[in-house]
């Protein structure tokens, strides 16, 4: 038994060139001349078939060479022709609307006089809560109307109304029968009810070293009742530091009432 202290010698007794597979050898194939005539007989057939095809569904003769005079004639003619065509189109379409809206105007128009003719008109004006700042919702209902009349909802929405010498038309119309039209809106002047305001003004400092940017909080008084804390936030004016906003830019809510929070630029901030 013999014993290896070591990993046996290496010897190399192949190349590259030998075959992988023992007692075939290794041939290299080459082509002859003749070979090489067939290959290239062969490619020109084929080339030869495929132009013919292509040919046959293309053909390419003096009816449709772009290089003729005549066929470029011909062609910009076929595009003159459909050029037109697409222009008496557009004419007829734009004829068709200018119709659709002359129809649509002489229809209001029609309504128009009938609902006058009829006499209808607002009773039972009421103001409900505000929706926002310096708006305030107002309900009426339309009478004197027909039993028979079916175009209610669109005369709730023509029918104007007079509201602190202002008039309005509704924003938008109920309608529960002859009897019971109810017409929406939302009035946007003379609402000192709607109007909060903004106090306490007060300085948070820089919102972060480095940032370029202050912090400012106020707090918003005469909320109405009922009305929704966010969208007067975000509706009520405010101004300070010699600069106007519509509202706040962002809100929050505790037991101490409503604030608004503004991010102003400041290059006091901008010192760590």
């Amino acid at each position: 038994m013999r014993l290896y202290t070591s990993p046996p010698p290496y010897v190399n007794r192949s190349s590259e060139t030998d075959p992988l597979v023992p007692d075939k050898a290794f041939r290299r194939h080459s082509c002859s001349p003749d070979q090489y005539i067939w290959i290239t007989l062969v490619a020109i057939l084929a080339m030869a078939i495929a132009f013919a095809l292509y040919a046959s569904v293309f053909p390419l003769s003096s009816c449709n060479n772009p290089l003729d005079p005549d066929v470029r004639d011909r062609i910009r003619k076929e595009w003159d022709i459909e050029c037109q065509e697409k222009l008496a189109k557009r004419v007829q379409w734009e004829r068709e609307v200018e119709e659709h809206d002359r129809d649509i105007k002489e229809r209001k128009t029609r309504e128009e006089e009938e609902r006058l003719r009829l006499n209808m008109f607002w009773t039972d004006t009421r103001s409900h809560t505000c929706t926002m700042y310096g708006i305030q919702e107002y309900t009426a209902r339309l009478v004197n109307i027909p039993g028979d009349y079916n175009r209610r909802v669109e005369a709730c929405m023509a029918t104007p109304i007079q509201i602190h010498g202002i008039e309005y038309t509704a924003k938008w119309c109920e309608d529960h029968g002859p009897r019971n039209v109810t017409g929406h809106w939302e009035v946007d002047q003379h609402e000192p009810d709607c109007a909060s305001y903004w106090n306490q003004y007060k300085d948070l400092g820089c919102a972060s070293p480095g940032s370029g940017q202050r912090r400012i909080e106020h707090h918003l008084e005469n909320i109405p009742d009922g009305g929704d804390w966010r969208e007067f936030c975000a509706t009520t004016p405010a101004n300070f530091l010699e600069m106007q906003f519509m509202g706040s830019e962002s809100c929050f809510h505790t037991i101490w009432g409503t604030y608004g929070l503004w991010v102003i630029d400041d290059e006091s901030c901008q010192c760590n």
